[in-house]
């Protein structure tokens, strides 16, 4: 009997000793990636620093919103956080975070963050777990059994393992440009716009959606909504969902979803629903356009 107890407690060290040491390893490997999205949230839960404007949301906002030029052509600085797939959760957590070290002027968010239905994306946050209570609060709320997963040092980077390996990056203050598609671009008359859909609005992310821009407005932070142009004929239903929750934040809404000078400019998206770099240059004109307008510039 003593023997068994004695490997029983041999085999529960070496359990607990591999865990730390493959956490460790893995933890270094997390924080040098090369990975876009891992590198933007390092530095949005970890390593931020002072910002006048923040670009917030997922893949839509990645490749629009050229931070680099922003600074260069206003003086403001600026950092594009986005994180591709990563919703309101996410995105909720992340702003507390930054709260606790210093508010932006300005927040520009996308709508599609009220798409998501799933909660998936937020094993994202799971390495910051332990140190960050916003990431604690949400977590627990959505995912009350994790905690006793997150207690393994090694189980936080389970599902980010590929994406710690990438080695590609092409982070510009986060902002990644993307190509046009030949495809896209045709001598011919261009087909139809193909019918939008009736996209599922929860009523989670609407409730923090809401209090993601009502925060970020009580702190003295002027919160701009992007609406995304998509190569889709609007579906009226959604649209009218859409808006309705828009109106209750306390956000300026920047609507380019029926913008026919990029609908009719298929050479400027490089797929159905993501902006190439060509795209995402009119689409900073005209930000730094509505900041001149709103007096953060002159």
């Amino acid at each position: 009997m003593k023997l068994l107890a004695g490997k029983l407690v041999l085999f529960l060290g070496l359990f607990i000793l591999s865990d730390f040491l493959l956490g460790t390893f893995v933890g270094d490997l997390h924080l040098d990636t090369n990975n876009i999205n891992l590198q933007n949230a390092n530095y949005g839960f970890l390593d931020y620093e002072e910002k006048d404007v923040l670009f917030m949301g997922a893949s839509e906002i990645s490749h629009t919103f050229i931070s680099n030029k922003l600074t260069k052509e206003t003086g403001l600085s600026s950092y594009n956080l986005a994180s591709d797939g990563c919703g309101i959760l996410y995105q909720y957590a992340l702003l507390n975070t930054i709260l606790d070290k210093q508010a932006p002027k300005i927040i520009v968010i996308s709508s599609d963050l009220l798409h998501d239905d799933g909660y998936d994306y937020l094993t994202r946050i799971y390495p910051y777990y332990e140190d960050n209570a916003h990431v604690k609060e949400v977590v627990d709320e959505f995912y009350d059994r994790e905690k006793y997963k997150l207690l393994l040092n090694g189980y936080e980077y389970n599902s980010q393992i590929i994406r710690i390996l990438d080695g590609r990056s092409q982070n510009q203050n986060g902002y990644v440009p993307l190509p046009p598609k030949t495809k896209l671009i045709s001598n011919t008359k261009p087909p139809k716009l193909p019918q939008g859909e009736n996209y599922n609005i929860s009523e989670v992310t609407e409730t923090y959606f809401i209090k993601f821009t009502n925060l970020a407005a009580e702190k003295g932070i002027k919160v701009y909504v992007y609406v995304p142009p998509y190569l889709e004929i609007r579906n009226e239903e959604y649209d009218s969902k859409l808006m309705s929750i828009l109106k209750k934040s306390k956000a300026k809404i920047m609507n380019y979803s029926r913008d026919t000078t990029l609908l009719n400019k298929r050479h400027l998206f490089n797929d159905r629903l993501h902006l190439n770099h060509d795209g995402a240059e009119i689409i900073m004109d005209d930000f730094i356009e509505i900041l001149r307008e709103d007096k953060f510039i002159n």
